[in-house]
């Protein structure tokens, strides 16, 4: 749970945590972002890739290449039906 932050579980977190600590932690990921690495490596990679990009006279967005970080498309039935045909 949380990179093994106050535990492996959430009832370990819960029974080794403070609510001060817990608040502290919820102040390091507004500022820092993410404790997630894959995240972390995707944001950084993106920022390089997009640098490149530019450089070369691209126009795309730093979130066209965080492709994890995307939200995800929500379609209807029919239309996820009408794909498949």
């Amino acid at each position: 749970m949380l990179n093994r932050i106050g535990g492996s579980t959430i009832a370990e977190a819960k029974e080794r945590l403070t609510h001060r600590e817990v608040l502290d932690w919820i102040a390091y990921r507004e500022k820092y972002g993410t404790l997630d690495q894959n995240r972390r490596m995707e944001r950084h990679f993106a920022l390089l890739t997009h640098l490149t990009s530019r450089i070369a006279g691209g126009k795309m967005d730093l979130s066209d290449f965080m492709v994890y970080s995307q939200a995800q498309v929500t379609i209807s039935l029919e239309e996820a039906m009408a794909t498949w045909q």
